[in-house]
């Protein structure tokens, strides 16, 4: 083999699986990540279709069902605030099979099957050349260069060019915060939405967290005061949205961030290529395309006994309608997000307030059958 050494930028779920799978095949991976330990926080994600079959070839298929958050019952909660009950999970499209998993648990758990391997915390890539440059360790000699480093990837602003040229944004930020069981939920969670405003909540095994969700409009917002921001947002809706207020602004762990998809016409760039959200963010099901990614990257890479050059190509030829299928899904969902222009629009909003019940039940139902065909559409093939 060669090109053995393989620095990966990011070490969250996309950065982790690649690393376990090119350890497998006899190369040597490094992981850089920005933060100073694996990073924690965010919601529940969904594992799903293809994406289990990886997870079994991993040998953590029965650790990630020890950890499902396994969503009972949801509840959605109208604009005059009544409440309608529906069994299993409303918001993610859950589907059989599928496992819906806190965040940090995944990681986690990804991270312990990898075992021994080199990450640098706390640092990050500042330039990509004959040696890989850092902005606190010194410079040092990487045979290829992985950039999974998520929608605000570094790696590809460094390979490939600016965000505006990829980045697609939905409009959408969101806010992430662990609260007291306030709706006295298990298993279960709660959904509001109307006039642009979402608000979540979940609970499960003694671990309760809530979102909240906005598009402020055409203006960009500054990343400074994000809590203040959100309290302005949210501050003056009723039901028991004041609480959930006093606890994001209570809390010293949130979690910002904003809904996008990265669309690129190639995936790779020289010795550089892009896993994950770097390369493909799509919410709802960007998990999984994820770490089927991951694997058949390393796949290909271990095939071409590390050449790049074919392994790249390989890799992009491979995947591509699969993830362009899971995007193009994962986009219609943003419907309700683009404001009430349309007739369609209109006509969604209007039936969720005047018929809730049967409504959502057919959103949900439609929801989740595309969801188990786009998750499946892609057939695993193990390295012979």
């Amino acid at each position: 083999m060669k090109n053995t050494r393989i620095l990966i930028s990011g070490a969250g779920i996309a950065g982790l699986t690649l690393a376990y799978w090119l350890k497998q095949y006899g190369f040597t991976p490094t992981l850089i990540e920005k933060h100073p330990f694996l990073r924690k926080g965010g919601y529940k994600v969904d594992v799903r279709g293809t994406a289990i079959e990886v997870a079994k070839h991993m040998g953590i298929h029965q650790s990630l069902i020890d950890a499902n958050v396994n969503i009972e019952r949801s509840q959605f909660v109208t604009s005059n605030f009544k409440i309608f009950h529906f069994d299993g999970d409303m918001l993610g499209y859950c589907c059989e099979g599928d496992i819906e998993i806190n965040r940090w648990d995944l990681s986690q758990i990804i991270a312990e099957a990898v075992g021994e391997v080199e990450i640098i915390y706390d640092d990050s890539i500042t330039k990509l050349d004959e040696k890989i440059h850092f902005e606190k360790g010194e410079s040092r000699k990487f045979d290829l260069v992985i950039g999974a480093d998520g929608i605000n990837s570094t790696v590809r602003k460094l390979a490939f060019g600016t965000d505006a040229q990829f980045v697609r944004e939905v409009g959408v930020h969101f806010c992430i915060f662990p609260i007291p069981n306030i709706f006295k939920l298990e298993r279960s969670e709660i959904l509001y939405f109307d006039k642009g405003k979402f608000v979540a909540a979940y609970a499960v095994n003694g671990h309760s967290l809530a979102a909240f969700a906005f598009k402020p409009g055409k203006d960009r917002i500054s990343r400074e005061n994000l809590k203040g921001l959100f309290e302005e947002q949210f501050k003056n809706l009723g039901w028991e949205i004041p609480r959930l207020v006093t606890a994001m602004k209570e809390s010293g762990d949130c979690y910002f961030d904003r809904l996008a998809q990265v669309r690129m016409p190639t995936w790779s760039n020289g010795r550089v290529a892009l896993v994950g959200d770097a390369a493909y963010a799509a919410a709802g099901i960007g998990t999984s395309l994820a770490m089927v990614g991951a694997y058949v990257l390393a796949r290909e890479i271990a095939q071409a006994n590390g050449d790049y050059m074919t392994a790249f190509a390989r890799y992009e030829k491979s995947i591509r309608k699969f993830i362009e299928k899971g995007q193009d899904m994962s986009a219609s969902h943003y419907q309700l997000w683009k404001g009430d222009s349309s007739w369609l629009i209109k006509c969604q909003l209007y039936l969720m307030k005047v018929l809730p019940d049967k409504f959502i039940r057919f959103l949900t139902k439609r929801g989740r059958q595309r969801m188990k065909k786009t998750a499946n559409a892609y057939t695993l093939e193990s390295l012979e």
